[in-house]
């Protein structure tokens, strides 16, 4: 009886101390403040994603033969960038790309947030307009606008 419970109070110390020593922080690996070292949560965790907008060839070619000489985007009404209509891609560029029109969006605890966008070319024109999420698990979605 006497080593049981020796053996007893030595599991429950060893237990006391090892959960003392688990050092918490953001467990998800995808937050932005992930804590690889990190054994317990502790509902830090925060997130951001990025949008990217781009048209290829024949995109660029009707918006200029239409008299867009250059585009102005928008997310939540705020301006996000601009770039010459005539400025193409001959396909997805990669989210590190210099030169896309991106925004990067703070979303916080949440994961995921909808943002509506909008195009204007310099005629006044609303080219292109929609909704669509930024979502932290993808970190980056692309947009392909056609015309």
């Amino acid at each position: 009886m006497k080593n049981f419970i020796k053996l007893t109070f030595t599991v429950m110390t060893l237990a006391i101390f090892l959960g003392a020593c688990a050092k918490e922080g953001c467990t998800d690996g995808i937050a932005d403040n992930f804590c690889e070292d990190c054994k317990k949560d502790d509902g830090t965790c925060t997130y951001s994603a990025s949008l990217q907008f781009w048209y290829g060839q024949s995109t660029a070619t009707n918006l200029v033969t239409n008299g867009s000489t250059s585009l102005t985007y928008y997310i939540d009404n705020a301006i996000v960038g601009s770039s010459a209509a005539s400025v193409y891609y001959t396909g997805d560029p990669d989210c590190a790309t210099s030169g896309v029109v991106r925004q990067k969006k703070e979303l916080g605890k949440e994961k995921s947030k909808a943002a509506t966008y909008k195009i204007v070319d310099d005629l006044g024109d609303i080219i292109w307009s929609g909704s669509e999420i930024f979502d932290a698990n993808k970190s980056c979605t692309s947009i392909q606008l056609t015309y």
